[in-house]
This record gives C-alpha cells, sequence and structure tokens, in this order.
C-alpha cells in the first residue's frame, strides 16, 4: 500500500530513535465517496453519453475507469454492500424494505432480509472513525427508518440524510416518492426544514461543505459520503439545466442508442464489432408512436439529462471546494452509481394525476412527476442488457472511477470487482485493519470483499482470482459471475431458464450458450449453489432463487 508505507515510521517513532523522528509521517487521505442514483453505464459523456457531464469527465480523466464493476441490482442492498463489505442477503438486505411492507399480513421473513442495515455487521463508517476519521453523509440513507438504525447510530459524525429511498427534488406540497410513503430529512436524527428554494443535488452538496468546513483541532481526515439521489424519479431539474437539453432526443430512443453505441466504439468502450442497432426489449418503435408521445417521450428524457448534468456541477462544486481548502491532492475520490437505471413505473398514476401537474410545458418542474421508462432506461444502460431489478449487466454494471493521482494511475481497468469490495480497499487506504467476529460488545460476519488497492496502486494483476465466484440475487433474478463468464436465472419472459454468457465476446448478453456448454453450466450452478449457502441466499433444491417468506403462526399473525 504505497501511499501509506510512510506510515511504518510511527512505529520507529515509538522507538525513540533519532533516525525516527526524522522520518517524514504520511497523513492520512481524506475520502470522498459520490454515489449517484440509478444512473447508468453510458450516462456520463465520456462513457459515450451526449449529456454533458465535464467534472466527472475530469475526475475520470485523471482517475482510474473500472470497467467490469458491479453494484447489486437497487439501491439499499449496494448500500448495505457498501457499508458492511458484504453481500446484502448477510446484512439484512437480501429483500428491501418496500418488497417486505408488499407482503400478506402476517407474513414473516428469513433472517437477513429484514429490509434494514442488520446490527451484525459494522460499517465502514465506525470503522473508519475508529481510525481516526471524521465521519459525514448527505444524502439518502435507506437502510433503516428506526433511531438505533439511523446513520448517527452506524458511525457517522455528521448525518443530513433523507431517510427513504427517495422524494421530490423541490420543496413542494407532496415530497412523498408514492402513495403511503413519506420524505424524512434529518439532521442526526433530528428533523430538519428544508429552504424554499430546496433542490436536492445542490442542498446535499451545501449540507456535505458545512460539515467539512467544521472546525477540525485535531487536523483529522475525513470521510465524506455524498449520496445523492438523482437522477432517480421523480425527474426534476432547474430551468437552466432543462434548457440546455430541449429538443435533443426529438429523434427518438434508437436514433440515440445508436449515437451511444458508437462513441463507445470510437472510445474502445465496447469491441469493434460490437452491433449499432440496440436491442431495446418490449418497448414499441419511435417511429410507431404518436407525435403527442414522441413528444413527451423526448422531454421526460430532456429532465432527465437535466438531472445528470445538475448533478455533475454540484460534484463540480465540491471538488472546487476541496481544491480551494487545498484538501483536494490529499483526497481519493470514488465515484458510482447505486444500480443501474430504473425502467418501472410502479407508482399509481391516478395519485400521480391527482397531486401532480405533468402538463407537457411543466414537465421537470416544481409539482411535476416523471419516469424515465423502460426504453430509455435501456438506452441508459448500453452497452448493457436491461436495467435496474434485474441481474442482466444493464441492472448491476454502473459506471465507476477512482481518483487519487497521489498513487493511482489514470487509465482503465477490466478487473472484476464490486462494491463489497470498497471497504477492505478503503479501510486499508487509511491503513486501518479489517474486522473479524467481533465488533465492540457484538458479533458480526466479516467482510467478504477484497481491497482493490494494491491492483489500483500497481503492485498487483487481479482484484478477485479467477476461478473466484461472485453473485447477485433480487426478487428471484440470480446471477453468478467467475472470470468472464456469467450464469443467469431469468423467469420474467415465461420461460424460466438458466441462461450462460461470455461477457468478453458478448458483453450486451445477447447470445446465450448454455445448451452448448451443459458441463459449463452444471459446474457454474454448483458453484453459485454454494455461493448462495455461504450468502444467506434463499433457494430450492435445483438452486433456483424461492422466496423467503414464511406464514406466521395465527396467533402472531393476528397481532399484524
Amino acid at each position: 500500500m504505497n501511499c501509506l508505507k510512510s506510515l511504518a515510521a510511527l512505529g520507529l517513532l515509538m522507538l525513540g530513535t533519532s533516525q525516527a523522528m526524522a522520518a517524514p509521517i504520511v497523513k492520512q487521505p481524506n475520502i470522498l465517496l459520490i454515489v449517484a442514483d440509478d444512473l447508468g453505464f453510458s450516462d456520463l459523456s465520456a462513457l459515450g453519453s451526449e449529456i454533458q457531464t465535464p467534472n466527472l469527465d475530469s475526475l475520470l480523466a485523471d482517475g482510474r475507469l473500472m470497467l467490469d464493476f458491479h453494484a447489486a441490482p437497487s439501491c439499499s442492498p449496494t448500500r448495505a454492500m457498501l457499508m458492511s463489505g458484504n453481500d446484502p442477503h448477510l446484512a439484512g438486505l437480501g429483500m428491501m424494505a418496500e418488497a417486505r411492507k408488499r407482503l400478506p399480513p402476517g407474513t414473516e421473513v428469513r433472517p437477513g432480509y429484514e429490509g434494514v442495515l442488520a446490527g451484525n455487521v459494522a460499517t465502514l463508517a465506525e470503522l473508519l472513525h475508529d481510525a481516526g476519521y471524521r465521519t459525514f453523509i448527505s444524502g439518502k440513507w435507506h437502510l433503516g427508518m428506526q433511531p438505533a438504525q439511523q446513520p448517527q447510530n452506524r458511525g457517522f459524525d455528521q448525518a443530513y440524510v433523507l431517510l427513504e429511498g427517495g422524494a421530490a427534488h423541490f420543496k413542494q406540497a407532496n415530497m412523498d416518492l408514492q402513495p403511503n410513503y413519506s420524505a424524512t430529512f434529518l439532521h442526526n436524527g433530528e428533523p430538519i426544514a428544508l429552504p424554499t428554494d430546496f433542490y436536492s443535488s445542490t442542498w446535499f452538496t451545501d449540507r456535505l461543505i458545512d460539515a467539512i468546513d467544521q472546525p477540525n483541532p485535531g487536523n483529522k481526515p475525513f470521510f465524506a459520503f455524498a449520496a445523492y439521489t438523482a437522477p432517480h424519479w421523480p425527474l426534476q431539474a432547474p430551468d437552466q439545466y432543462l434548457a440546455q437539453y430541449r429538443g435533443r432526443y426529438d429523434q427518438g430512443y434508437e436514433a440515440i442508442a445508436k449515437q451511444r453505441l458508437e462513441r463507445q466504439r470510437k472510445a474502445g468502450l465496447v469491441p469493434a464489432d460490437f452491433p449499432l442497432d440496440a436491442q431495446l426489449e418490449g418497448v414499441p418503435s419511435w417511429a410507431s408512436l404518436s407525435a403527442e408521445q414522441q413528444r413527451q417521450s423526448a422531454r421526460t428524457m430532456e429532465v432527465y439529462a437535466a438531472m445528470v448534468s445538475a448533478l455533475d456541477a454540484e460534484v463540480g462544486r465540491l471538488v472546487a471546494h476541496l481544491r480551494q481548502r487545498g484538501e483536494l491532492e490529499n483526497t481519493l475520490i470514488l465515484f458510482m452509481s447505486d444500480n443501474g437505471p430504473e425502467n418501472a413505473s410502479r407508482v399509481d398514476p391516478t395519485w400521480i394525476s391527482q397531486h401532480f401537474d405533468n402538463r407537457l410545458d411543466n414537465y421537470g418542474r416544481r409539482d411535476s412527476f416523471l419516469m424515465i421508462g423502460s426504453a430509455w432506461a435501456q438506452v441508459s444502460a448500453l452497452p448493457s442488457r436491461r436495467y435496474k431489478m434485474t441481474t442482466y449487466q444493464g441492472g448491476i454494471r454502473v459506471p465507476a472511477f477512482v481518483y487519487y493521482p497521489a498513487t493511482i494511475k489514470a487509465g482503465r481497468s477490466e478487473a472484476l470487482a464490486s462494491v463489497r469490495d470498497i471497504m477492505p480497499t478503503l479501510l486499508q487506504l487509511a491503513g486501518a485493519p479489517m474486522p473479524g467476529i467481533k465488533y465492540r460488545d457484538r458479533d458480526i460476519v466479516p467482510p467478504q470483499g477484497s481491497s482493490a488497492l494494491d491492483y489500483l496502486q500497481g503492485d498487483d494483476t487481479l482484484i478477485h482470482a479467477g476461478d473466484e465466484a461472485l453473485g447477485w440475487e433480487i426478487n428471484g433474478s440470480a446471477s453468478l459471475r467467475k472470470g468472464p463468464m456469467k450464469l443467469l436465472w431469468d423467469a420474467t419472459d415465461g420461460k424460466p431458464a438458466w441462461h450462460l454468457y461470455d461477457l468478453r465476446k458478448d458483453p450486451g448478453e445477447h447470445h446465450d450458450i448454455a445448451a452448448a456448454h451443459p458441463e459449463q453450466v452444471a459446474q457454474m450452478l454448483r458453484d453459485w449453489k454454494a455461493y448462495a449457502q455461504r450468502s444467506n441466499i434463499v433457494i430450492d433444491a435445483e438452486g433456483r432463487p424461492a422466496s423467503p417468506a414464511r406464514v406466521a403462526s395465527p396467533a402472531v399473525a393476528s397481532k399484524q
């Protein structure tokens, strides 16, 4: 760990030698973790997009792009991975809280599927705090509503958070994400009033800057978690960003998809023979839409693009503030999305029409309520297939890069990596030990992830061994990676089956080779069963994902 080699001088200092007294001591680096919400792989201009993201592009130009980096298929499971270094099924988020609420009354779930960050893990914030860091979060928490589950009680010194999974981005009469789903903004557990000019990305940035600027007499490093809610629905953006994209998407989603793939080809982000005609599944052709449908769809994508540019501007403001403070050179910045783009339209349209103003000229403004939809979500995920809430690449392969020119050279990484690797990586960077099976006075599950620091600094050739299996599961969609090979269970098309893809040759997952390689399918299925067993994933005897729900006793059910 090159950046901390001089920390060995600390040990010599304890010996009292003159050599030790003269040795330089390297300050622990600051850590800025930036997480976008539902951002697709191709949504940065550096990754093929027409969306303007100059600040993120600038960081990426001097950073290491992680081309094979994976999150969970949805937001709170990813955040559980991030905080615990574990598969979400080991950390309480095998099922999202929202999905658990939809279960019939009297239904219990198996341990690991509670929908909140479990107490059997030590959090990244706790461990960095123990290592001498000031710890801040500003943005979305989504890991538990009760006081003991909130971030100020899971290791954060300062926590300006939205507890739920999303909310309106402007201050308005109805801030809720969906019916019976409140929007709770807190500072260290206490309600906080939002200003009238509130816009989520701006406000979260302001609060994180406030935390960083607090007096620091001990000259401690900081761990700052910028947990933005953009570009998660409802799609809303300030007028100055909406104006940038007026008319930009009038040509339709097939044309934009082709343009993004052309840029990705030129940039070497996809193979030279990758098809330019994207296979958008389950959506009508642009030409078949009425003129009004085209206007509505194009305007919706304009708002999405505006949200991404607004987010980029706030990242730029945060980075500029660190530069002004003289902190940027000693700050590692890790940027990622929490999952692939959102395709669903799960919200009751009647509720939307009753509470929001979705006239075309109000699209993206205060009191509007828009979702990107399946076609544009698939464009956002390119070159990958599908989107959030699936374990296809479009749901789990996310844009990610690490910026720390002090010890990490700029370039591209094709090494397989996962969100669960972030905790071990940052702990090694900070010179902090990995936790074992005990933390303070409680039993915990040790982190599963692997540190990527030696790899990023050029001291290793892999993050995960080629025969190591990494798995994902959510709501019955499951997959397993071993090197470039991917086994995937898909039951969404009415023909449930195991599929096999070679991502080296087929990064778009369009050519299922399972029938031609039955022995490899059988071996990877055995690997999947083993992974599921050690990761607390409920499967049936055949290895297929199974429901974690179990009916409570009549006495328990009667109390619901």
